[in-house]
C-alpha cells in the first residue's frame, strides 16, 4: 500500500472509531436512565467500550489461532505425517504412525516436585547398559531432586520420592532395577520400592 493509501486508511479508521465512540456514549446515556450523573454514564460507557474491545480481541485472536492451525496442518502434510483422503478428510500416514511411536517412547520430564523430609533416603540402581538412555535419565532425575552421589549408582538425600516418579519408572520398565530405602529413626532400612 502506498503512502496515500495508508493515510486514507488511517483517516477512515479514526472516523469509524469516533463514530463508534459516539454511539457507545449515547448507549451509555440510555442505559444509565433519566437523571443519571456523569459517574453512572461514564461507568456504563466504560462497560460498553470494554465489551467492544473484548469482542474485537476475541475475533483477532480467533483468526490468529485459525492461521496457526492452518500452518501447522500444512507443515504436517509437508512433512508427510498426514494425508488427505479421497473424501477430503485428513488421515495419518505411515510416517505419522512411526512418529507417534517415536514420541510415545520418549522419556518423561527430568524434573519432579521436590519435598524435603527428615529421614534419609538411599537410592541404589543397576540399570543395564542396553537401557543406558533410561539410566542417564534417572541419574539426572535423582540429581535434580537434590540427592548427593555416594557412588555412581548410589545416591542419598532427605527428599521425598513422589508417586509420579514411581509410576514413570514402572511405565519405563526400569523400576525392577532400582532400590529405594528410607533410614528409619531406629537406624534400620525400610524398603520403599
Amino acid at each position: 500500500m502506498d503512502m496515500k493509501g495508508q493515510i486514507l486508511l488511517k483517516a477512515l479508521e479514526t472516523i469509524k472509531d469516533s463514530a463508534l465512540s459516539q454511539v457507545d456514549f449515547f448507549e451509555a446515556v440510555l442505559r444509565s436512565g433519566y437523571g443519571a450523573g456523569m459517574g453512572k454514564i461514564n461507568y456504563e460507557y466504560t462497560k460498553i467500550q470494554r465489551a467492544r474491545e473484548g469482542k474485537l480481541w476475541h475475533e483477532r485472536n480467533r483468526e490468529e489461532r485459525k492461521k496457526r492451525l492452518q500452518n501447522f496442518l500444512y507443515q504436517m502434510k509437508h512433512d508427510g505425517l498426514i494425508e488427505e483422503a479421497e473424501n477430503k478428510n485428513l488421515i495419518i500416514s505411515e510416517l505419522g504412525r512411526q512418529k507417534i511411536k517415536e514420541l510415545k517412547s520418549r522419556l518423561p520430564d527430568r524434573h519432579y516436585k521436590i519435598k524435603s523430609i527428615d529421614e534419609v533416603v538411599i537410592i541404589s540402581f543397576d540399570i543395564p547398559e542396553k537401557l543406558r538412555h533410561k539410566r542417564n535419565w534417572f541419574r539426572e532425575v535423582v540429581k535434580n531432586l537434590g540427592f548427593q552421589m555416594v557412588h555412581q549408582s548410589v545416591w542419598m538425600g532427605k527428599k521425598k520420592i513422589s508417586h509420579k516418579l514411581i509410576d514413570d519408572l514402572e511405565e519405563l520398565k526400569i523400576l525392577e532395577y532400582i532400590e529405594i530405602f528410607k533410614v528409619t529413626k531406629s537406624g534400620s532400612l525400610k524398603k520403599l520400592t
